[in-house]
C-alpha cells in the first residue's frame, strides 16, 4: 500500500465514521420533532378543554350576574316602599301629636283634669272618714 492508498483509506473510513454520525443525530433530531409535535398536539387538546371549563364558567357567572341584577331591581323597589312607609308614619305620627296635643290642651282635656281632680279629693275625704283614729292617713 502506497502512502496514497493508506490517505484514501483513512478518508474513506473518516467519512463512513462523519456519515453514520450524520445519520445517528438526523435520527435523533427526528424523534425530537416527532415527541414535540406530540407535545404540542396534547398540549392543544389540552387547551381545548381547558376553555370549554372557563366558556362554561363564564356563562354560570353570567346566569348568577343576571339574577343577581333581578335581586337588586327588587331591593330598590323594596327600598322605595320602605321610603313610602316611613313618609306616611311620620304624617300618622304627627298627625297623632297634633290631636293629642288638640285634645290635652283644649276645654275637653281641661274639664277631664278638673273631673279627675275633684274624683281624687273626694277619693282621699272618704278615706278619712274610714280611717280610724290615731292612723296616719297618706
Amino acid at each position: 500500500m502506497t502512502v496514497t492508498g493508506v490517505a484514501a483509506l483513512i478518508a474513506a473510513v473518516s467519512f463512513a465514521v462523519l456519515a453514520c454520525a450524520g445519520v445517528y443525530l438526523a435520527v435523533r433530531l427526528s424523534r425530537l420533532l416527532h415527541d414535540a409535535a406530540t407535545l404540542v398536539r396534547d398540549t392543544r387538546e389540552d387547551q381545548r378543554v381547558l376553555l370549554l371549563r372557563a366558556h362554561a364558567t363564564v356563562d354560570r357567572a353570567s346566569a348568577q350576574l343576571d339574577r343577581t341584577e333581578v335581586v337588586s331591581a327588587s331591593m330598590d323597589e323594596l327600598g322605595a316602599g320602605m321610603t313610602d312607609l316611613a313618609g306616611q308614619v311620620s304624617a300618622l305620627a304627627a298627625f297623632g301629636r297634633t290631636l293629642a296635643g288638640t285634645v290635652v290642651g283644649g276645654p275637653v282635656g281641661r274639664a277631664a283634669a278638673v273631673a279627675y281632680g275633684v274624683r281624687h279629693a273626694v277619693g282621699l275625704r272618704s278615706e278619712r272618714r274610714r280611717a280610724l283614729p290615731g292612723e296616719v292617713v297618706k
